[in-house]
Protein backbone atom coordinates (compact mmCIF):
# COMPACT_ATOMS: atom_id res chain seq x y z
CA UNK A 1 0.00 0.00 0.00
CA UNK A 2 2.79 1.90 0.34
CA UNK A 3 4.37 0.86 -2.71
CA UNK A 4 5.78 4.48 -3.96
CA UNK A 5 7.53 5.11 -0.68
CA UNK A 6 9.30 1.17 -0.61
CA UNK A 7 10.70 1.75 -3.66
CA UNK A 8 12.71 4.61 -3.07
CA UNK A 9 16.02 5.59 -0.92
CA UNK A 10 14.65 8.14 1.46
CA UNK A 11 16.76 11.57 2.91
CA UNK A 12 15.15 13.54 5.43
CA UNK A 13 15.75 16.63 6.59
CA UNK A 14 13.83 19.43 8.63
CA UNK A 15 15.58 22.68 7.01
CA UNK A 16 13.18 25.78 7.43
CA UNK A 17 12.06 24.71 10.91
CA UNK A 18 12.40 27.51 13.07
CA UNK A 19 11.37 30.76 15.17
CA UNK A 20 12.97 33.39 13.20
CA UNK A 21 10.73 35.28 11.19
CA UNK A 22 12.51 34.04 7.69
CA UNK A 23 11.56 30.64 8.48
CA UNK A 24 8.58 30.54 6.38
CA UNK A 25 10.70 31.85 3.20
CA UNK A 26 13.93 29.83 4.11
CA UNK A 27 11.44 26.34 4.58
CA UNK A 28 9.74 27.55 0.68
CA UNK A 29 13.04 28.30 -0.42
CA UNK A 30 14.29 24.76 0.76
CA UNK A 31 11.19 22.96 -0.99
CA UNK A 32 12.24 25.02 -4.69
CA UNK A 33 15.48 24.07 -4.16
CA UNK A 34 15.19 20.26 -3.53
CA UNK A 35 12.78 19.62 -5.88
CA UNK A 36 15.74 20.99 -8.23
CA UNK A 37 18.58 18.99 -5.98
CA UNK A 38 16.67 15.45 -6.20
CA UNK A 39 17.35 14.95 -9.67
CA UNK A 40 21.21 15.69 -9.88
CA UNK A 41 21.50 13.14 -6.76
CA UNK A 42 19.44 10.79 -9.11
CA UNK A 43 21.88 11.65 -12.07
CA UNK A 44 24.64 10.25 -10.38
CA UNK A 45 22.98 7.21 -8.54
CA UNK A 46 24.37 3.91 -9.09
CA UNK A 47 21.89 2.38 -6.49
CA UNK A 48 19.10 -0.04 -7.74
CA UNK A 49 16.56 2.13 -6.34
CA UNK A 50 15.80 6.33 -6.78
CA UNK A 51 16.75 8.51 -4.00
CA UNK A 52 13.91 10.74 -2.31
CA UNK A 53 13.60 13.61 0.04
CA UNK A 54 11.24 14.14 2.74
CA UNK A 55 11.15 17.59 4.35
CA UNK A 56 9.41 18.13 7.44
CA UNK A 57 9.31 21.73 8.79
CA UNK A 58 7.69 23.57 11.59
CA UNK A 59 7.44 27.58 11.44
CA UNK A 60 6.91 28.86 14.85
CA UNK A 61 6.25 32.29 14.23
CA UNK A 62 2.63 32.65 13.18
CA UNK A 63 2.24 32.70 9.58
CA UNK A 64 0.10 33.04 6.33
CA UNK A 65 1.10 31.24 3.18
CA UNK A 66 -1.09 33.08 0.62
CA UNK A 67 -1.24 31.09 -2.85
CA UNK A 68 -0.92 32.91 -6.19
CA UNK A 69 -4.56 33.44 -6.61
CA UNK A 70 -4.55 35.83 -3.48
CA UNK A 71 -2.54 38.10 -4.90
CA UNK A 72 -5.64 38.66 -6.73
CA UNK A 73 -7.63 40.09 -4.61
CA UNK A 74 -8.75 43.83 -4.97
CA UNK A 75 -7.94 45.19 -1.69
CA UNK A 76 -5.36 42.84 -0.36
CA UNK A 77 -3.42 45.60 0.91
CA UNK A 78 -5.98 45.64 3.82
CA UNK A 79 -6.17 41.96 4.28
CA UNK A 80 -2.06 42.21 4.49
CA UNK A 81 -2.18 45.15 7.49
CA UNK A 82 -4.57 42.43 9.17
CA UNK A 83 -2.60 40.04 9.69
CA UNK A 84 -0.08 41.64 10.41
CA UNK A 85 -2.37 43.70 13.64
CA UNK A 86 -3.47 39.75 14.33
CA UNK A 87 0.63 39.29 14.64
CA UNK A 88 0.83 36.68 11.92
CA UNK A 89 3.69 37.16 8.93
CA UNK A 90 2.12 36.74 5.89
CA UNK A 91 4.14 35.14 2.88
CA UNK A 92 3.41 34.37 -0.07
CA UNK A 93 4.50 30.53 -2.33
CA UNK A 94 4.66 29.77 -5.99
CA UNK A 95 2.70 26.60 -6.03
CA UNK A 96 -0.72 26.06 -4.50
CA UNK A 97 -4.08 28.38 -4.84
CA UNK A 98 -5.05 29.86 -1.45
CA UNK A 99 -3.91 30.94 2.07
CA UNK A 100 -3.13 28.53 5.01
CA UNK A 101 -1.98 29.09 8.04
CA UNK A 102 1.40 27.69 9.82
CA UNK A 103 1.88 28.04 13.64
CA UNK A 104 3.36 26.16 16.42
CA UNK A 105 0.62 23.46 16.10
CA UNK A 106 0.91 22.91 12.34
CA UNK A 107 3.39 20.43 10.66
CA UNK A 108 4.15 20.46 6.79
CA UNK A 109 5.77 18.06 5.26
CA UNK A 110 6.91 16.89 1.88
CA UNK A 111 8.16 14.48 -0.38
CA UNK A 112 10.36 15.04 -3.20
CA UNK A 113 11.16 12.68 -6.22
CA UNK A 114 11.86 12.05 -9.48
CA UNK A 115 9.50 10.90 -12.34
CA UNK A 116 12.94 9.18 -14.12
CA UNK A 117 12.74 6.79 -11.25
CA UNK A 118 9.27 6.65 -10.53
CA UNK A 119 6.68 7.57 -13.02
CA UNK A 120 4.32 9.68 -11.01
CA UNK A 121 1.35 11.58 -12.25
CA UNK A 122 -0.23 14.21 -10.60
CA UNK A 123 -2.76 12.59 -9.17
CA UNK A 124 -0.96 9.70 -8.11
CA UNK A 125 1.31 12.29 -6.27
CA UNK A 126 -1.27 13.44 -4.25
CA UNK A 127 -2.78 10.09 -3.69
CA UNK A 128 0.30 9.06 -2.56
CA UNK A 129 0.36 11.53 0.24
CA UNK A 130 -3.24 11.11 1.23
CA UNK A 131 -2.21 7.27 1.73
CA UNK A 132 1.20 7.51 3.81
CA UNK A 133 -1.28 10.05 6.85
CA UNK A 134 -3.90 7.17 5.92
CA UNK A 135 -1.39 4.25 7.16
CA UNK A 136 0.19 6.83 9.63
CA UNK A 137 -3.51 7.40 11.32
CA UNK A 138 -5.28 4.31 10.70
CA UNK A 139 -4.04 2.31 14.18
CA UNK A 140 -5.51 5.37 16.08
CA UNK A 141 -8.80 3.97 14.59
CA UNK A 142 -9.19 7.27 12.64
CA UNK A 143 -10.12 6.38 8.49
CA UNK A 144 -8.54 9.61 6.34
CA UNK A 145 -10.54 11.21 3.03
CA UNK A 146 -9.94 12.94 0.68
CA UNK A 147 -12.70 15.18 -1.07
CA UNK A 148 -12.81 19.18 -1.39
CA UNK A 149 -14.55 20.68 1.77
CA UNK A 150 -15.53 24.09 0.02
CA UNK A 151 -15.98 25.92 3.57
CA UNK A 152 -12.62 25.45 4.34
CA UNK A 153 -9.38 27.60 3.50
CA UNK A 154 -7.36 26.65 0.31
CA UNK A 155 -10.33 23.80 -0.07
CA UNK A 156 -9.10 21.24 -3.29
CA UNK A 157 -9.86 17.95 -4.49
CA UNK A 158 -7.01 16.58 -2.21
CA UNK A 159 -8.66 18.32 1.37
CA UNK A 160 -7.57 15.77 3.75
CA UNK A 161 -10.55 14.80 5.84
CA UNK A 162 -11.29 13.36 8.90
CA UNK A 163 -14.82 12.14 10.38
CA UNK A 164 -16.16 14.68 7.73
CA UNK A 165 -13.82 18.03 8.86
CA UNK A 166 -10.52 18.81 6.83
CA UNK A 167 -7.16 18.62 8.90
CA UNK A 168 -5.24 19.47 6.53
CA UNK A 169 -4.93 19.78 2.09
CA UNK A 170 -2.42 18.97 0.08
CA UNK A 171 -0.56 21.38 -2.74
CA UNK A 172 2.28 20.27 -5.59
CA UNK A 173 5.47 21.50 -7.97
CA UNK A 174 7.12 20.24 -10.43
CA UNK A 175 10.14 21.40 -12.05
CA UNK A 176 11.26 19.38 -15.11
CA UNK A 177 11.38 16.00 -13.64
CA UNK A 178 10.84 16.97 -10.34
CA UNK A 179 7.85 16.78 -8.15
CA UNK A 180 7.80 18.36 -4.47
CA UNK A 181 3.77 16.84 -2.94
CA UNK A 182 3.49 19.36 0.49
CA UNK A 183 1.23 18.83 2.77
CA UNK A 184 0.22 21.16 5.84
CA UNK A 185 -1.43 19.67 9.26
CA UNK A 186 -3.37 20.91 11.69
CA UNK A 187 -2.12 18.68 14.48
CA UNK A 188 -2.89 20.78 17.61
CA UNK A 189 -4.14 24.40 18.97
CA UNK A 190 -7.63 26.64 17.92
CA UNK A 191 -8.30 25.42 14.83
CA UNK A 192 -11.69 27.28 14.47
CA UNK A 193 -9.12 30.90 15.45
CA UNK A 194 -7.40 29.88 12.38
CA UNK A 195 -10.04 29.91 10.13
CA UNK A 196 -11.65 32.90 11.57
CA UNK A 197 -8.65 34.22 10.88
CA UNK A 198 -8.43 33.57 7.39
CA UNK A 199 -12.05 34.46 7.19
CA UNK A 200 -11.41 38.03 8.09
CA UNK A 201 -8.59 38.12 6.01
CA UNK A 202 -11.09 37.90 2.78
CA UNK A 203 -13.93 40.08 4.21
CA UNK A 204 -10.78 42.85 4.69
CA UNK A 205 -9.16 41.75 1.27
CA UNK A 206 -12.78 42.19 -0.65
CA UNK A 207 -12.89 38.83 -1.72
CA UNK A 208 -15.62 37.79 -4.46
CA UNK A 209 -17.50 34.41 -4.73
CA UNK A 210 -14.46 33.30 -6.51
CA UNK A 211 -12.65 32.73 -2.82
CA UNK A 212 -14.30 30.31 -0.23
CA UNK A 213 -16.22 31.82 3.04
CA UNK A 214 -14.36 29.89 5.32
CA UNK A 215 -16.42 28.34 8.45
CA UNK A 216 -14.61 27.26 11.14
CA UNK A 217 -16.24 24.25 11.90
CA UNK A 218 -15.78 22.33 8.72
CA UNK A 219 -12.37 22.35 10.19
CA UNK A 220 -10.09 20.23 13.17
CA UNK A 221 -7.32 19.53 14.39
CA UNK A 222 -6.18 15.84 14.68
CA UNK A 223 -5.77 16.11 18.22
CA UNK A 224 -9.53 16.82 18.14
CA UNK A 225 -10.37 13.11 17.56
CA UNK A 226 -7.63 11.19 19.50
CA UNK A 227 -7.67 10.23 23.41
CA UNK A 228 -3.89 11.10 24.08
CA UNK A 229 -2.83 14.22 21.98
CA UNK A 230 -0.30 14.66 19.71
CA UNK A 231 2.56 17.68 19.82
CA UNK A 232 3.93 18.23 16.30
CA UNK A 233 7.08 16.61 16.80
CA UNK A 234 5.45 13.31 17.88
CA UNK A 235 3.27 13.59 14.79
CA UNK A 236 5.95 13.97 12.84
CA UNK A 237 8.13 11.38 14.54
CA UNK A 238 4.89 8.90 13.41
CA UNK A 239 4.84 9.88 9.88
CA UNK A 240 8.23 9.39 9.58
CA UNK A 241 8.20 5.63 11.62
CA UNK A 242 5.82 4.66 8.87
CA UNK A 243 8.18 5.20 6.24
CA UNK A 244 11.02 3.41 8.19
CA UNK A 245 9.27 0.21 9.05
CA UNK A 246 9.81 -0.84 5.59
CA UNK A 247 12.50 1.67 3.99
CA UNK A 248 15.87 2.88 6.20
CA UNK A 249 15.95 6.51 5.88
CA UNK A 250 19.50 8.27 6.33
CA UNK A 251 20.18 12.31 6.88
CA UNK A 252 20.05 14.27 3.81
CA UNK A 253 23.78 15.83 3.66
CA UNK A 254 23.34 19.64 3.48
CA UNK A 255 26.28 20.95 4.36
CA UNK A 256 27.44 22.47 0.93
CA UNK A 257 23.70 23.06 -0.40
CA UNK A 258 23.30 26.33 2.83
CA UNK A 259 26.08 28.12 -0.07
CA UNK A 260 25.33 26.83 -2.58
CA UNK A 261 23.90 29.23 -5.96
CA UNK A 262 20.58 26.96 -6.36
CA UNK A 263 19.47 28.00 -2.80
CA UNK A 264 20.72 31.27 -3.02
CA UNK A 265 18.62 31.89 -6.06
CA UNK A 266 15.40 30.13 -4.59
CA UNK A 267 15.58 32.29 -1.36
CA UNK A 268 16.16 35.69 -3.64
CA UNK A 269 13.40 34.76 -5.63
CA UNK A 270 11.17 33.98 -2.77
CA UNK A 271 11.75 37.41 -1.45
CA UNK A 272 11.00 39.11 -4.42
CA UNK A 273 7.46 37.03 -4.42
CA UNK A 274 6.90 38.44 -0.55
CA UNK A 275 8.00 42.15 -1.31
CA UNK A 276 4.79 41.94 -3.99
CA UNK A 277 2.82 41.70 -1.13
CA UNK A 278 3.51 44.97 0.31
Amino acid sequence: MLEFFNAHQWLYTSLGSGTHLTAGTESLAWQDTFIRHIQELNQTNQADLPYGIIHTYHIQQPTVILGPKDTKLSQLTDGIHFLLQQQHVPILRAHGGLAVVSDPGTLNISFISDVIGYPLSIDAAYEQMIEWLKQTLLPFGLNVESYEVPQSYCPGKYDIVVNQRKIGGVAQRRFKNGVATAAYISVSGKQAARADLIHEFYQKSAATHDFPDVQADVMATINEFVDQPFTVDSFEQLLLETISQHRTMQQLNTDTLHQSNTFQSMYQKAEQRNQTLF
